[in-house]
């Protein structure tokens, strides 16, 4: 946005009242345009922002995939039960072994 000139005299207060007519006319066409652009374009601009789509295009991922597994919730669900899983191996694992070495020793 332009900065207002010094206005001195009833001449300059016009074409200063012009130029931000016109001013005020181009954004409102600018926000017309953009007003229309969402409007048809709404439910894609949606999809592309929820799934994020646009990566998909830039850099060949899977957008969603790539979204949901970079979310801290689910990889904080997949921690703790890759956590618990290999607890409970080890807990089974250690068990197996306690009675296959009683097993040997008895035998």
């Amino acid at each position: 946005m332009k900065k207002a000139k010094n206005i001195h005299n009833l001449d300059s207060l016009d074409r200063e009242l012009y130029r931000l007519k016109l001013e005020a006319k181009n954004l409102e066409e600018k926000l017309d345009h953009n007003l229309d652009h969402l409007q048809e374009n709404y439910f894609s601009m949606t999809m592309n922002s929820v799934f994020c789509r646009h990566e998909n295009k830039n850099n060949g991922d899977y957008g969603f995939w790539k979204s949901f597994v970079k979310n801290e919730g689910f990889n904080g669900a997949v921690n703790t039960i890759a956590s618990n899983v290999a607890s409970k191996a080890a807990e089974g694992l250690t068990d197996w072994m306690a009675k296959f070495l009683k097993r040997r020793a008895n035998g």
